[in-house]
């Protein structure tokens, strides 16, 4: 378990005591949980803004615009000025922090860019 968390996340060392090892788990517990908080929050301030709109593009499949070959998205800075400009031209006033949450949703889900 302990070599399995080590690969996963890097943050377990190689100590062995019980309060270093104790600590760092729930460190690595916390990430996660906190990463599903985000991902959360980005996909339902995307489909609150953007679902609408991709739909009427796309002939009803909201979605198709994410698995359509022709992906125009290459990189995660032109992921991130995409959103920019959707939610202007959706008319959301989303901070930089939703922006974000709303960037590693879509990375995470349909692009995976590094």
């Amino acid at each position: 378990m302990i070599r399995i968390l080590r690969r996963l996340c890097g943050l377990l060392t190689y100590k062995r005591t019980l309060p270093d090892m104790l600590q760092k788990t729930v460190t690595f517990f916390g990430g996660l949980v906190l990463c599903t908080i985000v991902h959360a929050n980005g996909k339902q301030l995307h489909d609150a803004a953007c679902l609408q709109c991709h739909a009427s593009l796309s002939g009803g499949d909201a979605y198709q615009l994410y698995s359509r070959d022709e992906k125009n998205i290459k990189s995660i800075a032109a992921l991130e000025k995409r959103v920019s400009y959707c939610a202007k031209a959706a008319d959301v006033s989303w901070n930089e922090q939703q922006k974000r949450a709303v960037v590693d949703y879509l990375n995470s889900t349909f692009y995976h860019l590094k």
